[in-house]
């Protein structure tokens, strides 16, 4: 048979996906049935999911770079680093340098990626600014280590409300979620972002060959550069001690130290690329709607009335009569007179961190009340009432503290521990108030208690509290309205603000006891800490420094 007689025979068609040929007739089998050998059952066909895709642009490129060094800078200026003499150097100016740095880095990408900022996320950056401000201010207190918190978490949720990727369009119990989403779910989805532009980077003989000339170039200059810095450090005097500790630091460069903090930079660079690209191009912004977050609120609201007013009144009942049995010793603390049995000391120091404690889980019952209990519409009406005198009793028991907590530093001074707890104490009294008319009238009670809880923490932040404690203690005792000072507490307890007050103890003391005890601590407190670093600079320790000397 010639080629051109062949038979063509038609193709062979090929089984559908799934089906596998068994014979003559290519039957599907069955997907599961006994066999001679045992039980058959189809295998399931798995399909691999598309790659992620990131669209990239040199702007990218750019970022990702540079948010390796402001992650180096994270852990070479903020982190605390051991001194030469054991102790510890905390952030002054440069943790302000570095929030203004990484809320400029976010403004100009943004700007980069036609992100346009509105005017609330523009006053945002700048409440953020500003309480990153006491750092530079003041020497490092607790204060500073729940501020430093603030600042990250609100750095981080501010890209939602600049970007527009919010589920909450304004502050209330949906920032909650909004700072669940920012901190962990767009991160998350966008983690290969960060590869993805680093990708974009230049390669290739001819790049490094750009980078080789430009190293020898630096190289043929260098007597050049030398001879001039030389001629500039006899000119000025200042630029020579500029450059005597350039060289100091030169020579303490620690290659390994270095490479480390390198190391844990590209972690931080990869989270905060990850988050200014997903809320830049609004992927993984979505994963949870303000739909998600309503569905899952009238979720929880499944426990029943009867079952929440029950243990409430109980509450109240179990208040009631604690202020009955406290009887006029109610109101010893506010008319200054303790009982006949028991001191100042005695009085004054039973109960208030107790009646503290106890506010504060009144507080959570309020709060998991208003979560959790099964509503038709309205709040429930028994609730309401309960939750008003809950509030109304709570506030009772604020005023009692806090009166006891105002007689006992009236003879024993002020500590760290009492600020805070007068504080805490003053603003769980806004808070009751707020809740308490919330119980009488419905409002937006949200609101004004996120904005009480900010406002009173920044005036925390900048209230330089160890001052406060200090400069109280010293002038209560030169007028005699304090028996006795703790000038140990002053100088080895609190910070650099206790060394004015010493100071002036030491000049103005009415006893030459007091007045070598403040010059002694005074000398202790100034020379227990080594030399201070740059980035640990803050005014109140170069004060103190000044009239040290």
């Amino acid at each position: 048979m010639s080629d051109s007689q062949q038979q063509v025979l038609p193709p062979v068609p090929l089984p559908p996906a799934g089906q596998i040929p068994c014979g003559p007739t290519s039957q599907k089998p069955p997907t599961q049935g006994t066999y001679p050998f045992g039980a058959y059952q189809a295998a399931p066909i798995y399909r691999s999911r598309p790659e992620k895709t990131y669209p990239i642009n040199p702007c990218d490129t750019i970022l990702a770079l540079a948010l390796v060094v402001l992650g180096y800078l994270a852990w070479a200026w903020v982190w605390p680093a051991r001194t030469a003499l054991g102790g510890v150097d905390y952030a002054g100016i440069a943790f302000t340098l570095f929030v203004c740095l990484a809320l400029a880095s976010s403004m100009v990408y943004f700007r980069a990626r036609k992100v346009r900022l509105t005017k609330p996320a523009i006053l945002a950056a700048a409440v953020i600014i500003f309480t990153s401000v006491p750092f530079t201010l003041y020497d490092t207190t607790p204060v500073h280590y729940f501020a430093a918190a603030f600042i990250g978490i609100a750095y981080i949720t501010w890209h939602a409300y600049a970007a527009r990727t919010a589920i909450s369009h304004k502050l209330g119990l949906l920032t909650a979620v909004d700072v669940l989403n920012q901190t962990i779910v767009v991160p998350a989805s966008n983690l290969g972002s960060w590869f993805s532009a680093v990708k974009g980077l230049p390669r290739g003989k001819k790049t490094m060959g750009q980078i080789l000339v430009a190293i020898i170039g630096v190289g043929v200059a260098l007597p050049v550069i030398g001879v001039v810095i030389a001629l500039l450090t006899q000119a000025d005097t200042n630029f020579s001690s500029w450059m005597d500790q350039l060289g100091q630091y030169i020579l303490d460069f620690s290659p390994w130290g270095f490479l480390w903090k390198l190391c844990l930079a590209v972690p931080v660079a990869i989270y905060l690329f990850a988050l200014l690209y997903g809320n830049a191009h609004r992927m993984g912004t979505g994963s949870i709607t303000h739909e998600d977050a309503t569905r899952w609120r009238r979720a929880a609201q499944k426990i029943t009335t009867v079952a929440l007013v029950t243990p409430t009144s109980i509450l109240c009942a179990i208040y009631i009569v604690f202020f009955v049995a406290m009887g006029s010793n109610l109101f010893g603390a506010f008319t200054g007179q303790p009982p006949e049995e028991s001191t100042y000391a005695e009085f004054a120091r039973q109960g208030f961190f107790q009646l503290t404690a106890v506010a504060g889980i009144n507080l959570a019952v309020l709060g998991f009340t208003y979560l959790f209990a099964k509503r038709d519409g309205s709040y429930p009406r028994n609730l309401r009432v309960v939750g008003t005198i809950l509030s109304a009793l709570t506030l009772l028991l604020v005023v009692t503290a806090m009166s006891k907590m105002i007689l006992y530093v009236d003879q024993y001074g002020l500590t760290r521990l009492r600020v805070y707890t007068l504080w805490f104490m003053g603003l769980l009294f806004v808070i009751f108030a707020l809740v308490g008319l919330w119980h009488v009238r419905r409002f937006r009670v949200d609101i004004p208690i996120i904005m009480v809880v900010m406002v009173s923490f920044m005036g925390l932040t900048w209230a330089n509290t160890d001052g406060v404690i200090a400069e109280y203690n010293v002038d209560h005792y030169l007028r005699g309205e304090m028996a006795q000072i703790d000038i140990a507490y002053l100088a080895n307890d609190l910070s650099d603000a206790s060394i004015p007050p010493l100071v002036k103890l030491g000049q103005e003391g009415s006893e030459y006891g007091i007045r070598s005890e403040a010059i002694a601590a005074l000398q202790s407190h100034l020379s227990r800490d080594d030399s201070m670093v740059w980035t640990s600079w803050n005014w109140q320790s170069y004060r103190a420094e000044l009239l040290g000397r």
